[in-house]
């Protein structure tokens, strides 16, 4: 009795899942979007990175070119720097959702790819740019740098579509 109401809900889901396309994808991605980016704005424009009272002689030495980056990333404020890449992340992920979409549902083996599938890919795009944002904030940075981050998460994903093909046969 179970398994053919889970089996009955799995075809209606199905069925509005064709009939919605990016529609989902497009208003969650844009919400995202917007919400990270008013985060960054906020971030941007009324946050301090370090405190200023305490750390006065790097606020003078910044615009005359007199510290290093290390100096920099010493005295910021972990949470602060927590913040801005999860909200880089958010607004990343929201921004590439459509598109994921479009590229799993061109590319992929099934006619409407899941959600969970689209919004997996979108999180590990959002996660590469932090964490190269991240690396750039450092300056430690560098092309083969980011194409190995990015190796490495395309390789993750492979490993988990690879074992979501063994169980479907």
């Amino acid at each position: 009795m179970l398994r053919e109401r889970i089996k009955q809900w799995q075809v209606r889901w199905h069925i509005w899942q064709k009939r919605l396309g990016v529609y989902p994808f497009f208003v969650v991605g844009s919400l995202l979007a917007v919400g990270g980016g008013f985060a960054l704005y906020q971030l941007s424009n009324f946050v301090w990175l370090f405190d200023v009272e305490q750390r006065l002689d790097l606020l003078r030495a910044v615009p005359l070119g007199r510290t290093d980056p290390a100096a920099l990333w010493d005295a910021s404020l972990t949470p602060v720097v927590l913040t801005f890449l999860g909200a880089m992340l958010i607004t990343v992920m929201g921004g590439v959702m459509p598109l994921v979409f479009y590229l799993n549902k061109r590319f992929g083996q099934s006619e409407v790819p899941g959600y969970i599938l689209t919004i997996r890919q979108s999180f590990l795009i959002g996660f590469w740019v932090a964490i190269c944002v991240l690396l750039q904030m450092n300056r430690t940075l560098g092309m083969a740098v980011a194409v190995l981050v990015g190796l490495v998460l395309i390789i993750f994903e492979l490993l988990l579509q690879i074992r979501v093909w063994g169980q479907l046969r």
